[in-house]
């Protein structure tokens, strides 16, 4: 490798180099960084544009999971303390009740966290809750992470999130009524994914849409946006926090630290979200649209819509959350999808220590450093 290869890794000297350099680092990584014993496939050139951020980097398959290359960064400024600074006050006012309303809606029609807790989604009385301007900052700078500057190793990161403690086992499709995927499935377990999924022979099923998600026993189904005929399907296999872990070292790659976390999320921008401090309606209405369910600047999906908290190295353990309607003011309740959102909590484990199946998301990465 070159002298300079590890400053090439890193911006602003990687967004100045041609592609085909570009090229030649990435080769350069997957060949020196990643784990001999794995798979590698698919390298393609990839550009992204999110948020007024332009970003042109590689994909990459490998151990069967998409990855990116996510250039590293000196003196990068995470973290939040401004509070209110560069939102709106509308945005912020619990008088917004169109965002409310909408809110509600997604509740009701998305995946939350308490289907992995087999609880409904539970309404809130909020009617006597009153929040003065002065009690939504202090909830922002409180349950965001403190401000610090810090250097960002470059990284290849796992594009997309999974679940923590369900084991994929095909997707099945309406159309055909077939799994096809990982594994064998037994008749009995097609037939539970086929009543859960595909509404009824009566006249009422003509009106009725296809669930986002189903929970069954130990069986999980999630429709795929992009394509709603076909569902993923998943089934219960918990593990502890150390085991989720280890699991990912075995195969020399680790969990993103809080840092890294809130890089590859918000790209060290100074906004309290990732693709800005605007609310707006359609934000939480149009899935095929609106950012919180699309890639971002770096073309991951990342403190997306329908992912719970991620596993992360080290305290807080998490970053991000499941979306409720905990507070009037809506810039709250979207606080989980921010780049810096950062809450303590403990991991929900049951009498064994395994974290609660499904509830938690994970996503490996392999970090380009001496």
């Amino acid at each position: 490798m070159a002298n300079d290869f590890f400053e090439r890794v890193l911006n602003p000297t990687w967004k100045n180099l041609g592609r085909e350099s570009k090229e030649v680092v990435i080769r350069n990584i997957l060949r020196f960084f990643v784990n001999p014993i794995l798979t590698i496939e698919d390298l393609k050139f990839v550009q992204y544009d999110y948020a007024g951020i332009t970003n042109d980097t590689f994909e990459v398959t490998i151990d069967g999971r998409v990855f990116v290359f996510v250039p590293g960064q000196k003196e990068v400024v995470l973290g939040w303390d401004s509070g209110l600074s560069g939102l709106s006050g509308l945005d912020c006012s619990e008088e917004r009740q169109e965002l409310r309303y909408a809110f509600k809606r997604y509740l009701n029609q998305h995946l939350t966290g308490f289907m992995f807790l087999n609880q409904e989604v539970q309404e809130k009385d909020l009617s006597s809750e009153k929040l003065t301007t002065q009690m939504v900052e202090d909830g922002i700078n409180l349950m965001t992470s403190e401000l610090r500057k810090v250097d960002i190793s470059a990284m290849l990161v796992e594009k997309k999130p999974y679940f923590v403690g369900l084991r994929f086992i095909g997707n099945y499709s309406v159309v055909t009524g077939q799994l096809t995927g990982a594994e064998e499935v037994a008749p009995e377990t097609l037939e539970i994914m086929e009543e859960a999924i595909t509404p009824d022979n009566s006249m009422e099923a003509l009106f009725q849409e296809f669930p986002r998600a189903v929970r069954v026993d130990r069986y999980f189904m999630q429709q795929d946006l992009k394509n709603p005929d076909n569902f993923a399907c998943y089934v219960a296999d918990p593990v502890s926090y150390e085991e989720a872990r280890k699991e990912i070292e075995r195969t020399g790659m680790w969990l993103l630290n809080e840092d890294e976390w809130e890089y590859c999320c918000g790209s060290g921008t100074r906004r309290l979200f990732k693709w800005g401090n605007q609310l707006y309606r359609s934000l939480i209405r149009d899935e095929a649209n609106s950012p919180i369910w699309n890639e971002n600047m770096f073309g991951l999906e990342i403190a997306n819509a329908e992912f719970g908290p991620e596993l992360i190295e080290g305290r807080p353990y998490t970053k991000g959350a499941w979306l409720e309607e905990n507070f009037k003011a809506p810039v709250l309740n979207l606080l989980p999808l921010s780049s810096y959102y950062s809450v303590n909590l403990p991991l929900l484990v049951d009498p064994n220590g395994y974290l609660a199946a499904g509830y938690y998301c994970a996503r490996r990465a392999i970090r380009i450093e001496m």
